[in-house]
């Protein structure tokens, strides 16, 4: 469905310090209706993100910049109580495993390398979008799903889908010392079980898909099959003394995990195929996988905050 005539365009906020690379990333964002501000340098950025009627649904920064770079911009971002919920995609010519590790863990939503081509930046442009409004509308789940759990010793959940998958990681992370970073890899883990598993959706078939835009059709079209339709993925949550233990099954024929345990470069900038890499580093003290891939354990440190 088309978005009515006055509905308001995404604004996006592009800082680069190459002008050439600022009206590439302006055209192709323009040529898919969004509204670019595009600025030159760090200062101007912080300047524009400071301004009390500024507003921004997404930025683009480029991390290598004179100071302050991208890395101290999206800093800026996620320490704002106003801004920090704005998707953040880093972008750069190194692509330097310690270098997106970094970004990723201080808050960057997606990690782009140069040269890139116009169609994948604006298919990571929707798809952060597209995650940011999901986590806007589970907000009060979340909060309600981490309450109830948070007064039992042990839970276990059945979901089938991805909204499902989505509301309990936003929820059950909330458990932990560092919701945000559990909350992305149990998301990426959680979402893994359902397309990987139950429903057979390879690394390069994802990959089309979520270029093309189709990818959740897919997944709905999928499920519908018979020889899909009846299968479930299951989450158990234990609560420790001294740590959260979450185990994941699916009913699917397993895959071979090792080759997603570490993120290599070529796969740095895509939109799939980081996100087992991103919680084995950032989400978790441990990440297990066993039954040839049909199960997942990993453990978190415990939020002090809900046991006092």
């Amino acid at each position: 469905m088309m978005p009515a005539a006055s509905a308001r365009r995404p604004r996006i906020l592009v800082v680069d310090d190459e002008p050439m690379n600022l009206e590439i990333v302006a055209d192709a964002l323009a040529a898919s209706a969004y509204e670019v501000v595009s600025l030159g340098d760090g200062d101007s950025a912080l300047r524009a993100l400071k301004a009390s009627d500024a507003h921004f649904d997404l930025a683009i920064l480029d991390r290598r910049m004179s100071a302050p770079d991208g890395m101290a911009i999206l800093r800026h971002i996620r320490a704002s109580q106003r801004l920090a919920g704005m998707p953040v995609i880093l972008q750069t010519a190194a692509a330097d495993p310690a270098q997106v590790a970094e970004g990723l863990a201080a808050g960057a939503d997606y990690y782009l390398t140069k040269p890139f081509k116009g169609a994948a930046l604006v298919a990571m442009v929707g798809a952060a979008l597209a995650q940011r409004r999901e986590l806007e509308q589970l907000r009060q789940t979340a909060a309600d799903l981490a309450g109830t759990v948070s007064q039992l010793a042990r839970a276990e959940f059945r979901f089938r889908s991805v909204d499902q998958a989505s509301a309990l990681a936003h929820g059950l992370a909330a458990l932990c010392a560092q919701p945000d970073m559990v909350r992305i890899g149990l998301a990426e883990l959680l979402v893994n079980a359902i397309e990987h598993g139950n429903l057979g959706l390879g690394f390069d078939a994802k990959r089309e898909l979520m270029q093309s835009g189709r990818w959740r059709d897919e997944i709905e079209r999928r499920q519908g099959e018979p020889r899909y339709r009846a299968r479930v993925a299951t989450l158990s949550v234990e609560q420790l003394p001294d740590l959260v233990r979450f185990v994941i099954t699916d009913q699917g024929e397993g895959f071979d995990w090792t080759q997603f345990l570490e993120m290599p470069a070529e796969r740095m900038h895509c939109l799939n195929g980081r996100g087992i890499a991103l919680a084995r580093k950032l989400s978790f003290l441990s990440l297990n996988f066993r039954h040839g891939g049909r199960e997942v354990e990993v453990t978190a440190a415990p939020s002090l905050r809900l046991r006092s």
